[in-house]
């Protein structure tokens, strides 16, 4: 027997990539829950018997008692010849935002995304996800129409790339961090400063710092996501694609401490690409380099 399978041809993609930033502002819920476990903190009794500092809830606040204070997104569309464009480029932070706000801006980026916009992120369904579905819990937020499926683990095939599951076979290859698959592939990152220092930014107030922080995270997981698409597309080269995004993001952040950065990167990119270039035309068409007869 044969049986039809009809598809539906999908229009041009999109993609939200996205970046929080969070620290434990405010320990209040922490001591809510010392008391449930009727522990009281002494100096006769910094930490549980068989647990280090850090790996004791009661003595180091877990995840779920951090405040979101900043968060970036980028929103990339595909043209019909494959290229990406960067259609927004949104930061949301402290001081001007509370955790409340940055969470509402957050979710009406991806209430105005175009349709079946999927979200890209690295280590998302570790930290972005569970972070934005926890705030959003504490502050009675619903998700917009379309992405409900945040709040049972950020995890779906079609709408979600974590970026780190994908490049590590679902983390059956030993957990990496960003800026090494950054080294690996010549992208730049981490330019302002190093990912340990962003909670001592948070802490130190230092605002313009833990946004450009983000903000670098954001497009160079953009970078990342080009060539990612190059492996199932290959309408554009990701160089273009690479190229297309720092020109845009120069045009939207200009002034920013890292666009001297990536300027050099796309400088020293192009001429490579024009180095190569001549030494191809002088092995395969050394005649272009002859006067005319």
């Amino acid at each position: 027997m044969k049986t039809d399978i009809t598809t539906t041809s999908r229009g041009p993609r999109s993609w939200i990539v996205l970046d929080i930033e969070s620290a434990v502002l405010d320990d209040t819920a922490h001591k809510r829950y010392q008391a449930m476990e009727r522990w009281v903190p002494g100096d006769d009794k910094p930490i549980r018997r068989g647990y280090q500092r850090s790996e004791d809830p009661l003595t180091c606040p877990r995840w779920v008692f951090q405040t979101i204070t900043t968060a970036a997104m980028m929103v990339l569309v595909e043209d019909a010849q494959g290229g990406v464009d960067v259609s927004r480029l949104v930061t949301l932070s402290a001081p001007d935002h509370d955790e409340r706000a940055v969470l509402a801006g957050i979710l009406q980026v991806l209430a105005d995304a175009p349709a079946d916009a999927e979200i890209c992120t690295w280590m998302g369904l570790a930290h972005d996800i569970p972070l934005l579905v926890s705030g959003c819990l504490r502050h009675g937020l619903t998700l917009p129409k379309g992405w409900g499926w945040l709040a049972h683990g950020g995890f779906h095939r079609e709408r979600h790339l974590d970026l780190a599951r994908a490049y590590t076979a679902g983390m059956k290859m030993k957990p990496i961090h960003l800026a090494e698959v950054l080294a690996a592939v010549d992208i730049p990152g981490k330019i302002t400063c190093p990912p340990f220092a962003v909670t001592g930014l948070i802490y130190a107030g230092r605002w313009d710092e833990v946004q450009e922080a983000c903000e670098v995270d954001v497009i160079s997981t953009a970078l990342l996501l080009a060539r990612w698409r190059r492996l199932t597309d290959a309408r554009a080269e990701a160089d273009a694609v690479e190229d297309r995004i720092l020109r845009r993001v120069a045009e939207l952040r200009a002034g920013r401490g890292y666009i001297g950065a990536l300027a050099a990167h796309r400088h020293r990119r192009f001429a490579a690409k024009f180095a190569k270039a001549a030494n191809d035309a002088d092995v395969l068409a050394p005649w272009l380099d002859q006067d005319a007869a």
